[in-house]
C-alpha cells in the first residue's frame, strides 16, 4: 500500500510552488496548518523575547554583558523581521484578496495593496528604529527610537489566536467605534470652549484659552481627575460636575460596544468550533460506510478533508 506516496504526490499538486508554501508558512499558523503553527510559536517566543530586552535595556546599572547581548538581539531582530517582510511582500499574491484584473497588475498592485494593510504598515514601522538615523542624525530621533522598537509589540497580534480576536472585534465594530470618537471629540470641544467662558476671568493662567481648557475637559469627562485644573466660580463647579456625571456615560458606551462585541466572536467561534465538529464526524461516518478502503487526507492548502483510495483498491 503506497498512500503516503499518493499523499506526497497530491500535497505537491495541491501546493505546487515554494512561494506558496512559504506564503502558508507565513499564514496558516492561526488556522491550524501545522509548519504554521510551529512557526507563529516561535515568532511569539521570538517577538516577547525582544519585548523583554527593550524594556530590560532601559535598566541603569546592569554588567555591560546583558547590554551586549541586547545589541546583539537588536541585530538579530532587524535581520528576522526584515527578511519576515521581504517574504511576506513576496508571497502576499497568494491571497485571493490582493488579485487583480491579471497576473502583471497582481504582482505590482496587489503587493502595493497589501503593503498598505493594517498589519504591513506595522511590520514596516517595527523597523523604522534601526533604519531611521541613517537618514536623521539629530538627537531627537533617540526617543522616537525607543518608542519604535518598543512597538514591535504590536506584531504580537498575528501570531496569537487571543490577539486576533481583539482585533477582529476592532474591525467588526470600527464604525460605532468611529461615531463614538466624534461624538467623545464633540463633548471635548463644546465643553472646554463653555468652561473657558466661565473660568477664564477668574483663573486667566489655568483657563488662558480653550486649547488649554481642553486637558480640563479631558481629564474630566474620563473621570480621573488630577485636580490641577478645576473651577472655582459656583457656575464652573455647577458645569464641571455636569461634565463629569456627563463623561460617565459616554466613556462607557466605546466599552460596552467592545465588550458585546468580543461576546459575539466567541460565540462566533464557539458555534464554528461545534460546526466542525460535527462535519468531522459526518465524515468519519461515510468513511465507515466506505469500508475503510484508502486514506482520509486534509489539504494542506486549503484544509479540505477528503477520502484518497488506496493504489490497491
Amino acid at each position: 500500500m503506497a498512500t503516503g506516496g499518493a499523499f506526497k504526490e497530491f500535497e505537491n499538486r495541491a501546493i505546487i510552488t515554494p512561494r506558496q508554501k512559504i506564503y502558508n508558512l507565513l499564514n496558516r499558523g492561526i488556522d491550524g496548518y501545522g509548519p504554521g503553527r510551529i512557526f507563529n510559536t516561535l515568532m511569539f517566543l521570538f517577538i516577547t523575547i525582544i519585548i523583554v530586552n527593550v524594556i530590560i535595556q532601559t535598566v541603569q546599572g546592569l554588567p555591560a554583558t546583558v547590554y551586549l547581548f541586547g545589541r546583539l538581539l537588536d541585530s538579530l531582530e532587524v535581520i528576522v523581521f526584515t527578511s519576515e517582510y521581504i517574504l511576506r511582500v513576496w508571497t502576499c499574491v497568494e491571497n485571493p484578496e490582493y488579485h487583480k484584473k491579471n497576473a502583471a497588475e497582481t504582482a505590482i498592485f496587489g503587493r502595493l495593496s497589501y503593503m498598505v494593510s493594517g498589519m504591513a504598515i506595522i511590520d514596516i514601522v517595527a523597523l523604522f528604529w534601526f533604519y531611521l538615523p541613517f537618514f536623521f542624525a539629530d538627537q531627537e530621533f533617540y526617543a522616537i527610537v525607543g518608542i519604535l522598537k518598543f512597538f514591535t509589540i504590536f506584531k504580537l497580534i498575528r501570531y496569537s489566536p487571543s490577539l486576533h480576536v481583539i482585533a477582529r472585534v476592532f474591525n467588526a465594530k470600527r464604525r460605532q467605534l468611529a461615531m463614538m470618537f466624534y461624538i467623545i471629540l464633540f463633548l471635548l470641544v463644546v465643553t472646554s470652549a463653555i468652561m473657558f467662558y466661565i473660568e477664564h476671568h477668574a483663573q486667566p493662567e489655568k483657563f488662558a484659552s480653550i486649547p488649554d481648557a481642553m486637558w480640563w475637559a479631558v481629564i474630566t469627562l474620563t473621570t480621573v481627575g488630577y485636580g490641577d485644573v478645576y473651577p472655582i466660580t459656583p457656575l464652573g463647579k455647577f458645569f464641571g460636575g455636569l461634565s463629569a456625571l456627563l463623561g460617565v456615560g459616554v466613556i462607557a458606551l466605546p466599552a460596552g460596544i467592545l465588550a458585546s462585541a468580543f461576546m459575539e466572536e466567541v460565540s462566533k467561534e464557539a458555534k464554528e468550533e461545534e460546526e466542525r465538529d460535527e462535519t468531522h464526524e459526518e465524515k468519519a461516518g461515510d468513511d465507515t460506510e466506505n469500508g475503510g478502503h484508502g486514506t482520509k487526507c486534509t489539504c494542506p492548502k486549503c484544509g479540505h478533508e477528503f477520502f484518497l483510495p488506496d493504489e490497491n483498491s
